[in-house]
């Protein structure tokens, strides 16, 4: 596409008062004229892109981009490089020639010579409509020596003798594509061979007779910055004169009667007189709403497939049927495109979860399983190019594409999968023969195959096809420290999080496991003492509220995942949840929108809320609960409040209140006030001073190294099992948790003595109410790999957005948040590593496989690119200090959090022990032992 397109802001107010001349304006109605408008600039837009080519290419010769006089072939023996900016997202695997016919004064004539069977070649016939009516190759002729006639919309000549096939172009302009395959840059003379067999030669020249009279002169109009605004209708109406509505494009005379009511056309008369202020604000919505159109079809292309669009923008008249916006479209993503059967191009802006790709953020990879190849009867290519501007773009290795003839180059994985390299930077040289270089900032990327395949492993019917494309899969930040995997918060985030939040009196933090760990002097209350998440950002403030007086907190929602507020009390050696209020639940404040309810608007910039914490016993009936109220009871005593986020969005801090990388001073942490029982209030103040009660040392574990000692050694243990790996069994079961009582003593007991144990009650541990965990318990005793397979429950996966912000409106889905964390035991209660829903690949029925192991334990072949999420497996086991802690423990525990009630496999539907599988089905997950070597030979299997 001509470039001026990229770079110009088309504004509303330049199009509105002379986007194109009038004509007899006064007797349409102003919606037709609108409607008129609108037509004209999508059915004219890819006419007025093309002549911007034709006229650098064939006309202008000072454009800098002139390949050859009209009726003349130009060849170029080699590829498009970022020097070539003349057209948009060009094609850099095939050596072009190309020639523009002049079909006027009479046909042309292209001789194809004898090209050899292995090589592809395809010959694309293109009118100023941009419509593809012919095409000669290996597809559709063969790769024998031939020749062709292509006649212009008025000719009615016989054919000759030695004309393999007649072609009519509706236009009497036509462009002429010559795509011939490259193997290799050695390959390059013998392609240079095949372009000089290329013949072009007018008719006559053929038949050996005389010339007929030459066609008229053209004053050909230079371009222009206005051609797509304010003279737009003056290029098109340039154009038209030589698109006859005949033969087959007669369809378009109504058309063309419609476009003269405006002033469009050929066979316009004189413009009228300056038309009413109405009527131009007509035709400039109307041209607005064709340039809006044309992006959001462009965007709208296909289907998409792991984050690709696979659909066809550009075919033949009968391919369109009128469809404008799809023709206009096709000229957007890439002007003078192949027809589906010749071609297929799926391209991508973002990754499999809608982020955008930028290669300035992020390295990725992009893997094709064994025998996955892309399918084709020719050739497949894989290009790249600046997301802003659709062309190459300069590279320390000189390499726009990777392709298929580069393949016996290329390394593959020992599984036979082959990875592509997709970074800004070399991923090393023993990588680099598998390396798409990506430009520093957003990227573009146009997959071709060239004449795919119809059988089965096919890309047909696009976008539904047995082949898909895979993604191409975010493995780094270029941008953060500290971080693993994508979505990670840098530490930058975490020093800017601590920055801002808490310290106020009330409130300590932030809390959680990256505070605790990569802060570089932490508090001791931020220390999440008890197998935290990895996303998690917590808030805790201990309380004393006299009775009968209300404590009100002003909010405002965070831009996160995950929302709550939860009171504990301490009790039998731990924190007991009292009661809670999750994000859903809130009632916003007058204009404000709670982004947490299902279809909210989840940007929405007004967020407010209040939150009550009243010193009275909860209502017996939950309906008779005031809004926004958690209860602290009557009985007065310390009561601890805390404040849960999770998984704040792309570009926002730890607490998603503010931005991750500027300022900010709006409210989002609670600001406080309060009403005694006599009805005295106090400013926020004087709530530090009267409620808040200090919080200073680390929360207390609630086991003990010296009683995790005697639980492992107890003499009433299950006598099946074994000190050194207890509570661990060699076939590891996945249990909800229940109480620290049943679900970690009781792990170590037999069946018989387990079940003596009370399961139920309310929260401990400060666990989460709303959320069911699961745990297993491992020892690498059994093997030092731990493979883990089950369902992912469908989740809002609001952390990015199209723009790369958060998701704009929040989807239903079975559950909130799904998270994995592997960790140490009770006594040290770390975690060592995590993994968020959206950091685990998964496969078409969303089944998921994970492997546990140490650093040096991992299968090479466990991999985000290979399908497979990877979880370390803690170095210091039980994380015990002194000689008795046992190096090989492990254990994991699952978040299932806030889960939708209609969800029928739901784990708040397990009532019981042992009911897991019979209720959660595939969602409860199941693991292994394994090895590294047995993994790497075995692969990924379902």
């Amino acid at each position: 596409m001509y470039t001026m397109i990229v770079r110009l802001a088309v504004a509303a107010g330049a199009l509105a008062a002379a986007a194109m001349p009038l004509q007899a304006i006064g007797q349409v109605a102003v919606d037709e004229v609108k409607a008129t408008a609108e037509e004209a600039y999508l059915y004219g837009f890819p006419m007025v892109v093309g002549y911007a080519v034709m006229n650098k290419f064939f006309i202008d010769r000072d454009s800098g981009q002139f390949k050859a006089p009209i009726n003349q072939i130009n060849n170029e023996a080699r590829v498009f490089t970022p020097k070539d900016t003349a057209i948009s997202t060009p094609n850099s695997d095939t050596p072009y020639s190309m020639a523009m016919l002049d079909l006027r004064a009479e046909p042309m004539v292209l001789c194809m010579p004898e090209i050899e069977k292995a090589r592809y070649y395809d010959v694309q016939l293109v009118d100023l409509y941009t419509n593809n009516y012919g095409y000669m190759g290996s597809r559709t002729t063969g790769n024998g020596a031939g020749c062709y006639l292509v006649s212009g919309p008025e000719w009615k000549g016989d054919v000759p003798p030695g004309i393999a096939k007649t072609f009519r172009s509706e236009t009497q302009f036509s462009l002429v594509l010559y795509r011939t395959q490259l193997f290799n840059p050695a390959d390059m003379d013998k392609v240079k061979n095949i372009q000089a067999g290329y013949k072009l030669q007018p008719l006559s020249a053929f038949l050996g007779k005389p010339a007929p009279p030459a066609a008229p002169a053209i004053d050909w109009p230079k371009l222009s910055p206005e051609m797509f605004t304010t003279r737009f209708a003056e290029y098109l109406d340039f154009l038209l004169q030589f698109s006859p509505p005949i033969g087959t494009a007669a369809v378009e005379k109504p058309l063309r009667e419609r476009f003269a009511a405006i002033g469009i056309g050929a066979d316009r008369k004189a413009p009228p007189k300056t038309p009413s202020p109405e009527v131009k604000a007509a035709i400039g919505e109307g041209v607005k709403a064709a340039y809006e159109k044309i992006g959001a079809t462009a965007e709208g292309v296909g289907t998409t497939v792991n984050g690709w669009q696979i659909g066809s923008a550009a075919g033949s008249r009968d391919f369109y049927r009128g469809n404008w916006a799809l023709r206009a479209a096709a000229a957007k993503l890439g002007i003078y495109g192949n027809s589906e059967a010749e071609a297929v191009y799926p391209f991508t802006r973002s990754d499999a979860k809608g982020i955008v790709l930028d290669g300035s953020k992020h390295a990725y990879q992009m893997t094709f399983a064994p025998g996955q190849l892309p399918p084709v009867n020719a050739f497949w290519s894989i290009t790249m190019y600046d997301g802003r501007t659709q062309l190459l773009i300069d590279n320390p290795i000189n390499r726009y594409l990777v392709n298929s003839p580069m393949l016996p180059e290329m390394k593959k994985n020992p599984d036979g999968s082959l990875t592509l390299y997709i970074q800004r930077d070399s991923p090393g040289k023993d990588k680099e023969s598998n390396w798409l270089p990506a430009p520093d900032g957003p990227m573009f990327v146009v997959m071709r195959l060239y004449w795919p395949k119809d059988d089965a492993p096919s890309v047909y019917p696009l976008g539904k096809g047995t082949w898909k494309p895979p993604a191409i899969v975010p493995v780094r930040n270029l941008n953060a420290l500290a971080v693993k995997r994508f979505g990670d918060k840098s530490l930058e985030n975490v020093v800017r999080t601590d920055e801002r939040y808490g310290h106020d009196g009330v409130f300590q933090g932030p809390r959680g496991w990256a505070y605790w760990n990569h802060l570089e002097y932490p508090k001791p209350i931020q220390n999440p003492n008890l197998w935290p998440d990895t996303q998690s950002t917590y808030f805790l403030g201990r309380l004393e509220l006299p009775a009968g007086s209300v404590m009100t907190m002003d909010f405002s929602f965070p831009q996160a995942r995950y929302f709550q507020f939860a009171l504990y009390r301490w009790e039998r050696n731990t924190f007991v949840a009292a009661d809670a209020i999750a994000g859903p639940e809130i009632e916003p404040e007058p204009g404000s929108t709670n982004p947490f309810r299902v279809g909210a608007n989840r940007l929405a910039e007004r967020r407010d809320f209040k939150l009550r914490i009243v010193a009275e016993d909860p209502p017996a009936a939950p309906n008779k609960r005031a809004p926004n109220t958690v209860y602290a009871g009557k009985g007065g005593g310390q009561i601890e409040g805390v404040i849960r986020i999770y998984l704040s969005d792309q570009g926002r801090d730890g607490a998603g209140w503010g931005p991750a990388d500027a300022s900010y001073g709006s409210r989002g942490f609670p600001t406080y006030s309060a009403t005694l029982a006599d009805g005295t209030k106090l400013s926020a103040a004087e709530v530090v001073k009267r409620m808040a009660r200090p919080m200073t040392g680390a929360t207390k574990q609630p086991v003990t190294a010296e009683q995790w000692e005697e639980i492992v050694h107890a003499k009433t243990n299950d006598p099946t099992l074994d000190p050194a790996t207890a509570p661990a069994r060699k076939d590891p079961k996945w249990e909800k948790f229940w109480t620290l009582r049943y679900s970690v003593l009781g792990a170590f007991k037999s069946p018989e003595e387990r079940a003596k144990i009370p399961f139920a009650g309310a929260m401990e541990g400060g666990g989460d109410p709303s959320t069911q965990y699961l745990i297993t318990y491992l020892s690498r005793k059994f093997g030092p790999v731990y493979v883990m397979r089950g369902k992912m429950p469908t989740y809002p996966n609001t952390y990015a957005g199209a723009g790369g912000r958060g998701l704009e409106v929040m989807p239903d889905a079975q559950t909130q948040y799904w998270s994995l964390v592997s960790a140490e035991a009770a006594p040290s209660g770390q975690i060592v590593d995590g993994l968020t829903d959206m950091q685990v690949p998964l496969d078409a029925e969303r089944n998921y496989t994970i492997v546990v192991s140490r650093k040096e334990d991992r299968p090479s072949n466990a991999t985000l690119a290979n399908g497979v999420a990877w979880m370390e497996w803690s170095p210091r086991g039980e994380g015990v200090d002194g000689p008795k802690n046992r190096p090989d423990f492990g254990m994991l525990m699952l978040r299932i959090m806030a889960n939708n009630p209609s969800w029928t496999q739901s784990p708040d539907k397990v009532t019981k022990p042992g009911m897991e599988e019979a209720v959660m089905g595939p969602y409860l997950p199941k693991g292994e032992y394994t090895t590294k070597a047995a993994f790497e030979a075995n692969g990924l299997k379902r």
